[in-house]
């Protein structure tokens, strides 16, 4: 089969840039054309000179998850305002699973307060963990650093992110998954 009629495919997860604070107006605009779609939002206090204020911020800028057969419903995203490019990651579109992205939604829920996101690139490598008691109970996580809390770490492959819990030692057990 040739590259220009590729395979007839199921409908998946995939990983959008967006441009500059693009990330919710796309959104709308996919749900108003029936695309589904995921943006991970959380509630943060901000401050004005005048007073505090609610807002409801991405917890990963420039990146929203739709859910698309991809090769026949990429250019209906990308002629949207505000997006940008898919992400690839080793020459094919990013994909998220299902689980991944349940996974980040649970832990946006539980754990809001001490959520952070940073570059992955500035985080040290640590063991794969499977928590099995606490809020986080059957997820497979990375540990980032052991002190007196530990930071827990979901990575999405394709998105140079990775969303931290901060969870306390004490709240938790874990087991070390060999590999």
């Amino acid at each position: 089969m040739s590259e220009t009629n590729p395979p007839i495919e199921e409908s998946a997860w995939y990983i959008v840039y967006t441009k500059p604070r693009a990330e919710k107006k796309l959104s709308e605009l996919l749900k108003k054309y029936h695309l589904e779609n995921y943006l991970p939002i959380r509630k943060e206090r901000k401050k004005w000179t005048d007073r505090f204020k609610w807002i409801h911020t991405p917890i990963l800028p420039s990146y929203i998850f739709v859910k698309i057969v991809f090769w026949s419903d990429k250019n209906k995203v990308l002629q949207l305002p505000g997006s940008h490019h898919f992400v690839f990651h080793k020459g094919q579109p990013a994909t998220v699973t299902q689980e991944e992205l349940d996974q980040l939604e649970e832990g946006l829920l539980k754990y809001a307060d001490s959520l952070q996101v940073s570059p992955e690139s500035v985080l040290e490598k640590g063991k794969m963990v499977r928590i099995i008691s606490g809020p986080m109970m059957g997820k497979t996580l990375e540990i980032i650093k052991v002190k007196n809390k530990t930071l827990v770490v979901l990575r999405i492959p394709g998105i140079d992110a990775a969303v931290t819990y901060e969870i306390k030692v004490n709240d938790l057990a874990w087991e070390e998954l060999l590999t």
